[in-house]
């Protein structure tokens, strides 16, 4: 059976790969895909990650304070609950408050790293499999053997990242939401061209142009305004096509092209300035 893992930074990627190593040592019948870079998933999209979240029975994400917002988590979660139902999408909170969630990660139950709540994924993953699931008795003595190891694992990369410098981060961070919004509006058109509905929902698509609108008025001078205008140009008519070929409400139609609007007329007066 194939689980899905997301992760998006540095720091979600590693904590995903120990998962990934963890999961099919307590239960062999399952094949986790992770993608091990950014660019990679970016690249790679149409063919492969598609195909994964259509196969994918659960999905686990790898959230923490720095990825809560990014445009692959919250495309990746809202792609694979249409797929599944909503208990098998499974967000694993490293460091991170329940209440912290935003958007699609919103409607699916949390789970903070530890002990009794790993035990709960695994028994839920476990519960999937059918013909090839262990018995309760054998389930938690496979557990109780492979939990500390993880735990140990996970630890170590928590403390190495722990002396990370926040402002390094955070510079980082927003040079990273343009590149991964301006690859999520190209892939989100040309799912939409294969498919009735695209591919985003409204609260996902909102997100990624408040996430434009955020660096428009805090970043251009970090980045140079000339070319961080250009890459957002380019993002304005996939956005604006999307919503204008969805099948949402009016209202929500009329939300969505406003805060374009107000985007493109954002960017018209950095340019005349």
């Amino acid at each position: 059976m194939k689980i899905f893992i997301s992760w998006s930074g540095d720091l979600s990627r590693d904590l995903a790969e120990e998962l990934r190593d963890w999961l099919p040592a307590v239960l062999q019948s399952v094949k986790p895909f992770f993608t091990p870079n950014d660019i990679e998933k970016g690249a790679r999209w149409g063919k492969d990650i598609a195909k994964e979240l259509e196969e994918s029975a659960v999905g686990i994400f790898c959230l923490t304070k720095e990825n809560l917002n990014k445009p692959w988590i919250m495309f990746e979660a809202g792609a694979l609950s249409k797929r599944i139902d909503s208990s098998k999408v499974c967000p694993v909170l490293f460091g991170v408050d329940s209440a912290e969630l935003e958007g699609p990660l919103v409607q699916f139950q949390a789970s903070p790293f530890s002990e009794m709540e790993m035990k709960k994924l695994i028994k839920t993953i476990n519960s999937c499999l059918g013909d090839s699931k262990l018995e309760d008795g054998v389930l938690n003595s496979v557990f109780e053997m492979w939990w500390p190891k993880l735990n140990e694992k996970i630890n170590k990369v928590l403390e190495r990242y722990k002396g990370n410098s926040n402002n390094k981060q955070s510079a980082r961070s927003d040079r990273e939401i343009l590149e991964e919004v301006l690859e999520l509006s190209r892939l989100s058109v040309s799912s939409s061209r294969r498919n009735a509905r695209p591919a985003s929902e409204p609260k996902a698509l909102l997100h990624a142009i408040d996430s434009l609108k955020t660096l428009a008025s805090t970043s251009i001078e970090m980045f140079g305004e000339s070319i961080l205008i250009q890459q957002m140009e380019e993002i304005l008519e996939p956005l604006e096509y999307l919503v204008k070929r969805s099948d949402f409400s009016s209202r929500i139609e009329a939300e969505l092209m406003n805060s374009v609007l107000e985007l493109r007329e954002m960017l018209n007066n950095y340019k005349h300035h």
